[in-house]
């Protein structure tokens, strides 16, 4: 832990308490829980990622305000990028989607929060457009074994038409990293606040269907196509969106965002060493050639599969 941490926790009068790291996402920033005499926080330190800090707390206010479960911010130093938060419990819900029960449980509830979000006035946030979507998949390009960027270029060219309808449709608050590592279950709250947020900080503007992709698609839990199909269905029943172009945006935005993870987990392990990271490479290559099966990609799919080699074919 640097100096400046300790100096910041006996400002905030959790000096000499019991320290427990906490495993991190695929950022450069650490968290600790803090434990005493029953009492719990996370000191959240953004080390060399102090950009990040002032965007966290702007979302950390607005979702609260939407009722939402943000942490609490219990204490800053923004010049050493220290943050104090409520502890949200230790356990995510991806530890619980084994349980059928608890899938539908939490897809209903996350159902209930992303509408929540998507209704709510949004604050001032970028809106990228659909060449710069296209363009963050380029990390695929450049990390992925046995890429071809040519195949891959032609592909972007389709996915950037079709993404650039669906934007023309409207634009909402996307958290970018909803899936259910960043999920905490609390039992002890109802409605939208019955699950705790994570990583927001790098919120923006895009297509509603943005944050469903990113909790039915995550490669860190296996759900079932039929829990998958299911949790489409009734975001369309619950939002009136027609199925048809729900269906549609799902496949478009999948692909751009598995296409983008698939560079994202080779560059965690070459570049951070998270090596862990690769076991979870077959899952989103699988989610990947699955949203290309969608009729939107009949003249594309082929390319993407030629220019992008199954995990573990690259010569």
């Amino acid at each position: 832990m640097r100096d400046a941490a300790a100096s910041f926790l006996e400002s905030q009068g959790w000096n000499g308490v019991a320290i427990q790291p906490i495993a991190g996402d695929l950022s450069q920033r650490s968290y600790f829980r803090l434990s005493r005499n029953g009492e719990t926080a996370v000191l959240m330190d953004a080390g060399d990622d102090r950009a990040s800090v002032a965007p966290f707390l702007k979302m950390t206010a607005w979702l609260r305000q939407a009722g939402l479960s943000a942490p609490e911010i219990l204490g800053a130093d923004i010049d050493n990028a220290l943050l104090l938060l409520e502890d949200l419990g230790p356990v995510p819900a991806s530890g619980m989607m084994s349980d059928r029960q608890a899938q539908a449980d939490v897809l209903d509830a996350c159902i209930e929060i992303l509408l929540a979000i998507r209704n709510a006035p949004p604050p001032p946030l970028h809106c990228p457009g659909a060449d710069r979507l296209c363009e963050w998949t380029r990390l695929a390009d450049e990390h992925y074994p046995g890429a071809d960027s040519g195949a891959l270029d032609e592909f972007r060219v389709a996915l950037k038409e079709i993404l650039s309808g669906l934007l023309a449709t409207g634009c909402t608050v996307s958290l970018r990293d909803f899936h259910a590592d960043n999920l905490m279950p609390l039992p002890h709250r109802k409605g939208i606040a019955r699950l705790g947020l994570l990583d927001y900080q790098d919120a923006f503007l895009t297509h509603p269907v943005f944050d469903l992709v990113s909790l039915l698609t995550d490669a860190r839990v296996a759900l079932p196509p039929a829990i998958r199909a299911r949790g489409i269905e009734e975001y369309a029943s619950a939002s009136g969106d027609g199925l048809a172009a729900l269906r549609t945006a799902f496949a478009a935005f999948s692909a751009q965002r598995n296409l983008r993870i698939l560079g994202i987990f080779h560059r965690a392990a070459t570049d951070f060493g998270k090596a862990h990271h690769l076991a979870k490479v077959p899952r989103v290559y699988s989610r990947l050639m699955e949203a290309t099966e969608h009729e939107v990609f009949r003249d594309v799919r082929e390319i993407l599969r030629a220019g992008l080699p199954a995990p573990g074919s690259a010569a």
